[in-house]
Order: structure tokens, then C-alpha cells, then sequence
């Protein structure tokens, strides 16, 4: 080869290697990427009254989120996340349905998002939760979906609550251990006033505040909606509270925790919710266990509900794990809780029966 052109052959060689090299570091960290989960399962399941088997989707979901570094210190950020039903596309949710937002992060002074996101009660979670599928008990005892069934949703609201145009500040770790939120949602479609009802928005605010140092965590978080039960002529609205609090521990192969909550109508119903969730790891195997009960509403409300679930995962690694799940819900006479998980588990209609799911689902994420 002449040796004006072996030069030239050895440049664009070097300089296709330096490209590809500055293609690969740039793939490593992009401002961006894609992520989710995939979590379907098959299912033979009661209503109280009716067996039926089907396959249902726990929550799947795809996003895209992001990070722009303006500085060391200093950073912009987004996301965007769809809930997704592969088994089912009609289920399929709209559009960043789920934690969608934008918002700046500094290391020194926390974080601030604008968005539709998750309030800081439903987030407050820690070590103590660790079950999926039927199993996440959290939902139905906790954040009161079987009492909003039993009480009646115009009464009595769950909160689970991910909530749209809202604004929420996260402090940076704190002592290298405790983190603090407050979030505020104003009421975008505030009601005009009438001739006998002033106006009145039913804004949300909350608050939590956690430590967790990898082994002991333990946390307090508070919510509340005005109006939630709006004004009369005659009688003022009542806010929808919560408070709940919650406390975990792990030891080496053992994660246990505690959840208590408080949730009251401001109009003479109120439930005390407690549950207890552990897990034991064997390797990639996990056995898992959560036991809880909703207390009653009033005096001789019989509309109490007691959860059991039970279950068993193996991790082949950490993005694909098979699972298999038993749990069951038992109504007081006047409670119709049921499981919420899924997309269409079946309501329970008639009050007092107890809804039960056995499954074996996959989790693939991405």
C-alpha cells in the first residue's frame, strides 16, 4: 500500500474508532432513558359467590425519564409514566397516567417537581411493605380502599392518592438518613357560590417525613382534602383526613415492618388500620407474608375488613422473577371489600362475603 494512502487509512481507522468509542460513552449516559414492568398473572379467583379464572395485570407500566445537569450541583428533571395492560389493551390507561412531571434537583437544597404524582402518604412505605399482586394489602387496609366500599364513596374516601396538578418539595438526605416531602394540589375546578352555598374548592395538601439508614426505618406522614364531603345550605363541608405511620426493619435475610393508619371523614366515621408484612429470602427464593385489619367505622358498624396474603417469588435475576400468591379478604356484615390490584378483579356486590385469589404471575422489568 502506497504510504501516503497506508496514512490516511490509519487516520480514518483511529478516528471511526474514536467515534465509536465517544457513541458507546454516550449511550452509557444519556440525558434519558426508557423503563417499566411488565406483571401479568394467571388467576383462579372468588368474589364470595362466583369462581372464575383469568389472567390480570398488576400494574404494568412503561415511562421515560430524565436528567439534564446544568452543573455538578444542579440538575433539571422529568418524567413521564403510562400505565399500561398487555393481556388487555382496552385497560390501557391515557397517556402519562401515572408519575409524570418536571421539576429541579440541587444535592445542597432537595428537590421540587410540578406535575401529577404520587402524594407523599401513599409514597411513605419504607422496608414495611413488600408484597405485589392480590397481596398488596397497603391498598385495601391501609390506604382504606375496603372502607370506602363498605362506608360509601360519597361518604368516605381510600388515600391512595396520586394526585394531578400538584406541586411537592423533597428535602435532600438529611444526617445521611431522613428525608422530608410537602406537597400542595390547589383545586383547579373550585365551585362557584350559590345563593345558599358559598363557594369552595376541595384543595389537598400532605406531608411526610421518613429515616431509614438500610436497616431500621420508620416514618409519619399526614393528608388532608377540604370539602371532601362538600357544604350545604345548612351544614359546612368535612375534610377527608389521614395520618399513618409506619416502621421496618432489615436484617440480614429478614425484612419485616409495620403500618398503622388514621383516616377520618370529619363527619363521624373513622377507621383505625393496622397491618404487618414480613419476608424471609432463601437465596433467590423469598417467602413473604402480610396480615391486616381495617377496624370498624362507628360503633356496631360491623363494616370492619381482616386481609391475609402469602407469597412465594423467585428472582432468576434482577429483572425476570415468577411468583405465585394466595390471599384473602374477610368482610364483616356490612363491609364489601375486595381486591383493587388488578384491573378486573371482581367487585364484591352483596355485603359480608370474602373474596379470595390464588395466581401464578411473571414480573419483567425493564
Amino acid at each position: 500500500m502506497h504510504s501516503n494512502a497506508r496514512k490516511h487509512f490509519l487516520a480514518l481507522a483511529a478516528l471511526s474508532t474514536l467515534s465509536m468509542a465517544s457513541s458507546s460513552a454516550f449511550a452509557q449516559s444519556p440525558e434519558f432513558n426508557w423503563y417499566g414492568r411488565i406483571d401479568l398473572a394467571l388467576e383462579q379467583n372468588n368474589d364470595g359467590d362466583t369462581s372464575r379464572m383469568s389472567v390480570n395485570n398488576f400494574i404494568s407500566r412503561i415511562g421515560l425519564r430524565g436528567e439534564h445537569k446544568v452543573s455538578p450541583a444542579f440538575s433539571g428533571i422529568f418524567q413521564v409514566e403510562t400505565a399500561i395492560a398487555p393481556d388487555d389493551s382496552g385497560n390501557s390507561k391515557a397517556f402519562a397516567s401515572r408519575n409524570s412531571f418536571v421539576g429541579i434537583k440541587s444535592g445542597a437544597a432537595g428537590t421540587l417537581i410540578l406535575g401529577n404524582h404520587d402524594m407523599p402518604l401513599k409514597t411513605l412505605g419504607g422496608g414495611a411493605y413488600n408484597l405485589w399482586a392480590q397481596g398488596d394489602l397497603e391498598e385495601v387496609i391501609i390506604h382504606g380502599k375496603a372502607s370506602r366500599v363498605a362506608i360509601g364513596s360519597a361518604n368516605f374516601d381510600n388515600v391512595h392518592t396520586r394526585k394531578t396538578s400538584m406541586l411537592q418539595y423533597t428535602s435532600p438526605k438529611l444526617a445521611n438518613a431522613v428525608v422530608a416531602k410537602l406537597a400542595f394540589a390547589p383545586d383547579e375546578g373550585k365551585k362557584a357560590a350559590t345563593a345558599t352555598v358559598p363557594a369552595y374548592g376541595k384543595a389537598m395538601w400532605g406531608a411526610s417525613v421518613e429515616y431509614n439508614d438500610g436497616m431500621f426505618n420508620a416514618g409519619l406522614a399526614t393528608q388532608s382534602q377540604a370539602n371532601y364531603i362538600a357544604p350545604t345550605a345548612t351544614a359546612d363541608g368535612s375534610a377527608m383526613k389521614a395520618h399513618k405511620a409506619v416502621l421496618g426493619i432489615k436484617v440480614a435475610d429478614f425484612t419485616g415492618g409495620l403500618l398503622f393508619s388514621r383516616l377520618d371523614n370529619s363527619a363521624g366515621r373513622k377507621t383505625s388500620n393496622l397491618m404487618a408484612t414480613g419476608a424471609y429470602a432463601l437465596g433467590a427464593t423469598t417467602l413473604r407474608l402480610s396480615l391486616g385489619r381495617s377496624g370498624e367505622s362507628a360503633d356496631n358498624a360491623k363494616d370492619a375488613v381482616s386481609a391475609t396474603a402469602l407469597q412465594v417469588d423467585h428472582a432468576f435475576d434482577k429483572s425476570l422473577a415468577v411468583y405465585s400468591y394466595f390471599a384473602r379478604l374477610q368482610n364483616d356484615d356490612n363491609a364489601k371489600g375486595t381486591f383493587v390490584a388488578s384491573d378486573n378483579f371482581p367487585a364484591v356486590t352483596a355485603a359480608g362475603k370474602d373474596p379470595r385469589a390464588f395466581g401464578v404471575g411473571l414480573r419483567y422489568n425493564f
